[in-house]
Formats: C-alpha cells, structure tokens, sequence
C-alpha cells in the first residue's frame, strides 16, 4: 500500500502547480535550452543609404526613381504620399527621366487610383497634372489606353469620394488626349457618366430621405443642415457635370473651331465647309509664297503653280498633324477588330476589356448617330437638378452671390447647349417628329425661361465674375432658343421628302400648320427682344441704350444665337434683327475689337450666301430691304479704312479683301454699280486729297505692300477710269519709289 501511494503522489508532481515566493526567480526546467545570444554589432547590408549611387539621379534622401516607384505600393499611405513628392521632384528637375521611365511610372500609380486613403489620391493627381501635361503626347500615347482603362475602373468604385476622383482624372486625361478617349473609349466612359449620374442622384435622394432626427430641432438648426446639404450636394453635381461637358464637347464638337463655326452647318458637304474656312483664313493674312515680285535689273525664274495644287496638296501630306503613327496599330491587339457602334460592356477577364475596347474605333459620325439616346437619358437629370438649384438663386431680390448652386446652373446650360448644337447640326433632328422636340427642347427652355434675364431682378453690387457668369448663361439662353427655332423650320422642310402614309403625311402637316399659326412662342418672343435689346435695338426697331458691361467675348458668344435667328425668324423679324446687328456695328468705335467681330460676321453672313452648297434660309436679294442696308454697310468701309490709318492693318486688309470680292461681282450680285462707283469714290482720300490747308496723303502710303494692292485691285476691278483716283494715285507713285507689289 504504501508504494501504491507513492506512486500515485509522484504521477501527480507533475500536473502540480507550483507557488512562487516573492523575492525568488522561477525555477527553470530540466529540459530548458538557452537561445539568447550577445552581439556587438547589427549588420544591415541592404540600407540604401549605405549604397553608391553617384551615377544614378537621386532625390535629397538618396532615393532613385526605381526606390520611390518601389514605396508607392507600401501600405502606409504617409510612405506613398512622401514617395509622389519625391517623384514631383525629380521629374521637375529632371524631365528626361520621365519620358525614359514613363513605363515604370505609369505602372507605379495605376492602383493608386482607388487606393483608400484620399489624400494619396490627390496628392497622385496633383503629381499627374504637374508631370504629364507637358510630355509630348508621342511619348504618351501607348499609355493612355491603360491609364483610361484604369480611371473607368476607379468611376464604377464602391464608394463615392474615389468615384468622385476618378472624375478629376478623366478631366485630365481629356485634357491631354481628347481624340484618344472619344474615339476609343466613347461607349465606355458614356456608360460610366450615366451610370455616376444615376447612382449619385439615387443617393443624395436617400440620404435627404433617411436623415435621422436626433435630439431637439429648431428652425435655425433645421436651415443651416438644409443649405449644408445642398452645398454639398450642388459641389458634387458641378464637378460631374463640368466633366461631362468637357467630355461630351471633346466628343460631339468639332476641334479647333473658329469664333464663326456655326456658319459652317448651313453648307451640304466637307469639302464646302473647308473651302469656305480657308478663303475666309485668307481676309487676314497674307501668303508670301504666292507672290512673285518682278524685277527688271535681275533674272527671274517662275513657274506658276499647277491649277489643281492648291485643293489637292493639303490632302498628301499628314505633317501639320500629331504623329502618332496610329494606322500602323503598333500598340494594339493583333485579333479581329471591332467596329459596332453599339454600347460597351464590361468583360469577364481584364485582358478581354482592354483588348475590345483597344479595337473599337469610333468616327464621328457614330458618335452622332447616339446623340437622340443621350438627350433622352442626360436631360431629366439636367432638368431636376435645375429644378432643385435655380429657385435658391433666383427667388429671391436679394444680391446674387458666386455659390455652388450658381456655377451648377451655368453648367446646366453649357451642357445642353453642348447636346442640342450637335443634334440641330446633324440630319438626324429633321427626320424625328416634332412631338419629339416639343418633349425634349420645348419643355427644357420653358424650364430654363421662368427666370430669365437672369439676374434682372437682383439688386446690389454681385462682382464682376456673378456678372460674366449671369451674362453668358443669358447668351447660352439665347442660342438654345434659336436651335429650337431653327429645329421647327428644318422638321417643317423636310416632312414633304419623307417616305409616310397620305394619313401620316397630312396628320403630321396638320399638326404643323397649327403650330406656324403662332410661329413664335411667347417665352420665345421674350428671348429674341432680349438680343434686340443688347444689340441696341426693340421690337419695334428703336434704338435703346446698350448694356456697358457686354464685351467682345459675350458679342462673340451671342453670333450663334444672331446667325440662328436670323435663319429662323420670319422675313420682317429677320430684317429686324439683321438691321440690330448692322446697327451694333455702327455704334462700335472703329478702333474696337468688337467692330473687328461684327464686321467678320457680316462679311461671312454675305460671304456664305454665294457659296453653292448653301442650305439657309436667310438670303439677300437683289433690291431687297436687306441688300439697302448691306450697300449703306459697304459705302461706310472707305471711312473705316480712314479711321483706321495704319494702326490696325489686319482690319484694313480684311476690308479691302471684301471691298475687292464684291469688285469682282460688279453688278451681277446684291450691289448695284452706282454703289461700287461712289464707293471708289470715297476711297479717293484713303490715297491722297488736295483740301483748303494743302495736300494730304492718306493711310495708303503707310501700309504694307500687300495691302497696298489690294486698294489698287478694288480700282482696277471697277476701272471707272475716274481722273480724281488717277490723280491720287500718281501722287501716292510720285511720293514713294514704288507702291502695291510692283517696283518700278
């Protein structure tokens, strides 16, 4: 028994917790191994700050730009955000890195894109628009598809802020390279705005809804979490729809047009329009290449240039444009190429996304052909949010202010005008019916007509910038109201060539003449007086007093609205408008750039009409109302040219070029020849006048040589024979060794 216990004692030794005295250490087991171990010296071989790197180009903490590419994917955001300044830098200080490393670069920030912390996205797009806005877009172009591809990806992101950002890097890239995203990601970043408009609109919806009521609420607390939110909420939508704008003009406008684009959408064909803009580059400028200037003392050898040179050689040769080598498709994907026009869809697989998307092209044409399904998805939203926003500006009398709330009104404007120029520019308008129009453009301008003038009604001192911003969304008022107008004649004209039933076709023209009954809408009317009365005229036809503050770029902004008045008003309001704009003109001091604007209008408004492709309504006849009042225009052009002097010889020459284009005409056009001859006869003194207090020598002596001969030109064309030119210009001859482009 006793050796049973002790056995029985010893097996449980060891499942007995042994008591710790205070003062002494624990006693260590039999089977206790020592691991610690003494050093004097920690080596750290990898230290980059242990490295040569004198050859290399480093930042101030001896960092390459291979080691700060290496800390952009670090998990603390501070790292990354040191590693974009360091990149700021040495690509600042050295360019040439940039471009040689671009690759490596552009790989480091993709996923920095939707990365979580918001301060290293926007510190990577502030490190974006300080780098890659000056890269030739050469070097740049076989990356723009992957940083697209990314920025689309970050704008379908869960949460709304990285969505948010990634419309500020789509800002940027259209910046940069326009044609490349409209046309090879045009379906792509379209869905992805309706898709942003629909989902932020649905959440700003709910979070007004569900907005929790806790604790006691009072009135003032009720307003001032009303006026935040919709702070918030109207700073969001202009974001997205300035973006939109940029992106939807870079697409649907054509690029670099001139002040007078819109007279180009009243010729038939391309070939028209670019023949029509190269004679009117040449009013202002002189081609020297074309001039060869005769000398008897030396030999001289010319050869004219073959008749067919001038259309044909501006077609061999791509030089003028960006070489981008993109018919050669070096940086596509060898398979099938896909052209539908249809929308985009996301793929499965990256690599299948990003191949599609690399082989659809979409030409211009296609992106018009979708333009009836934009208006139909942006313009309710663009209605509800100006719904939502203008009473907040416009209700009350008080002075109008620069908000968030404003700019977004503005850029409501700026986006519809941007839809409707493209859907009145292109066929498809005429062939939709008119209840379509009514729907669609009616109902969104008596929306945006409830309170116009904007900012007629405000008192007090708003600045200059709530000013320009009030003024160009009266002027974009103004060009909507015309294209709807403009819509309506086209519809009208073109409802005898379709192919419809008898019924169809004499329902559709039933409905028509009950609308030309009252041909201009009331909140039209209001529209049309309002440009009357900044061109200083009535309705009547009285002149008022002009607004000072209207200056050249609201004149110029207003010409679309003019032009498309003047095609779509009937023929005694047309004459109404037309004499507001030669009278703006008058009134204009010679020396203003604003006489330069309205008197290239005018030109073109003549100009265009004896073009064969021509498709407007407003025409100027022979003997017409309209033709007194262009010949009282033309006989004022000597007395310019004398007010001018040699001060402003772009003016002069553009003058004498439309004095010596109406030359050539004689009598067969819209000016009679007593008027061309008193004309000559007023340019006698643009030479030289005899008058009481001696000889005078007029601007002539003082302008260049080609100039000279255009004033020589316009006398040779109507060749009067007059003794009173021939006199001044032997005094002009007798003054100066030679005159014109002749020596003598």
């Amino acid at each position: 028994m006793p050796n049973a216990r002790k056995k029985k004692a010893a097996k449980m030794e060891d499942f007995k917790k042994k008591k710790l005295k205070v003062g002494k250490q624990k006693s260590v087991p039999d089977n206790f191994t020592d691991t610690s171990f003494k050093s004097k010296s920690i080596s750290l071989p990898n230290q980059s700050i242990n490295e040569d790197k004198s050859h290399e180009i480093t930042t101030s903490r001896n960092l390459t730009l291979a080691d700060l590419v290496v800390q952009l994917k670090h998990y603390n955001a501070g790292v990354k955000k040191e590693a974009l300044s360091g990149l700021t830098d040495i690509c600042h200080s050295h360019p040439a890195l940039l471009v040689s490393s671009l690759g490596l670069v552009v790989n480091g920030v993709l996923k920095l894109f939707v990365d979580d912390d918001r301060d290293v996205r926007k510190a990577t797009l502030n490190y974006l628009k300080s780098t890659f806005v000056d890269i030739d877009r050469v070097e740049l172009q076989p990356f723009m598809p992957l940083l697209i591809i990314y920025t689309c990806s970050a704008m379908t992101h869960i949460f709304e802020d990285v969505r948010l950002d990634a419309v500020k890097l789509m800002d940027l890239w259209i910046h940069i390279a326009p044609d490349v995203i409209v046309s090879k990601f045009w379906n792509r970043v379209t869905g992805n705005y309706m898709s942003l408009l629909t989902v932020d609109s649905n959440s700003i919806s709910n979070s007004t809804n569900t907005t929790p009521s806790t604790g006691a609420t009072t009135t003032a607390s009720v307003k001032a979490a009303v006026t935040k939110s919709h702070l918030h909420i109207h700073k969001n939508k202009l974001g997205l729809f300035t973006s939109l704008s940029k992106f939807l003009e870079a697409g649907l406008s054509e690029h670099d047009r001139d002040d007078y684009w819109f007279l180009l959408n009243y010729l038939d064909n391309k070939h028209a329009r670019d023949a029509f803009k190269v004679r009117m580059s040449q009013y202002h400028t002189v081609d020297t290449s074309k001039v060869a200037v005769w000398d008897s003392k030396h030999k001289n050898q010319f050869t004219p240039a073959h008749a067919m040179v001038a259309s044909v050689a501006p077609y061999l040769s791509e030089g003028a444009k960006l070489a981008t080598f993109s018919q050669l498709h070096l940086f596509e994907s060898s398979g099938p190429k896909n052209h539908s026009g249809g929308a985009a869809t996301a793929s499965s697989g990256g690599q299948t996304a990003t191949s599609e998307i690399n082989n659809s092209e979409f030409s211009a044409e296609e992106r018009l052909s979708n333009i009836k399904q934009l208006i139909e998805t942006f313009q309710p939203v663009l209605v509800a949010s100006w719904l939502e926003a203008a009473p907040s500006v416009f209700i009350s009398i008080s002075t109008i202010s620069m908000t968030p709330a404003l700019e977004l009104l503005h850029e409501i404007l700026k986006l519809s005008l941007v839809l409707w120029r493209a859907m009145v520019g292109s066929e498809i308008i005429s062939t939709l019916p008119r209840d379509w129009l009514n729907t669609h453009l009616q109902s969104l301008l008596k929306h945006f007509t409830v309170y116009f003038p904007y900012g007629a009604d405000s008192f007090g001192n708003r600045g200059s910038k709530v000013d320009d911003m009030l003024q160009e969304m009266n002027i974009m008022l103004c060009e909507l109201t015309s294209l709807y107008l403009l819509a309506r004649t086209m519809q009208s004209n073109n409802v005898s060539q379709l192919k419809l039933s008898e019924r169809q076709l004499k329902r559709r023209k039933l409905a028509m003449e009950e609308e030309q009954n009252d041909q201009l809408p009331d909140w039209a009317e209001t529209v049309v007086g309002h440009v009357l009365g900044v061109l200083g005229l009535d309705a009547e036809g009285n002149a008022v007093s002009t607004n000072s503050s209207f200056r050249t770029e609201n004149l110029v902004s207003l010409l679309p609205a003019i032009w498309g008045f003047l095609n779509c008003l009937n023929y005694e309001e047309s004459i109404t408008m037309f004499k507001a704009a030669l009278s703006y003109y008058h009134a204009c001091q010679p020396n203003s750039s604003s006489k330069r604007v309205m008197l290239d209008f005018i030109t073109r408004a003549y100009m265009v009409q004896s073009t064969p492709s021509y498709n407007g309504h407003f025409t100027i006849t022979k003997h017409s109302e309209l033709a007194n009042m262009l010949q009282e225009w033309f006989l004022s052009l000597p007395k310019v040219l004398w007010q001018l002097r040699s001060n402003y010889t772009e003016t002069s020459r553009s003058i004498l070029n439309i004095m010596c284009d109406v030359a050539k005409r004689s009598d067969k056009d819209v000016f009679d020849m007593p008027t061309l001859l008193e004309v000559e006869t007023k340019l006698v003194p643009f030479f030289f006048v005899n008058i009481a207090k001696g000889p005078l020598f007029g601007p002539f002596s003082e302008l260049p040589a080609d100039v000279q001969q255009r004033a020589l030109d316009y006398v040779q064309y109507i060749d009067s024979k007059s003794e009173k030119m021939a006199h001044a210009i032997q005094q002009c001859r007798e003054r100066q060794t030679s005159i014109g482009l002749y020596i003598e």
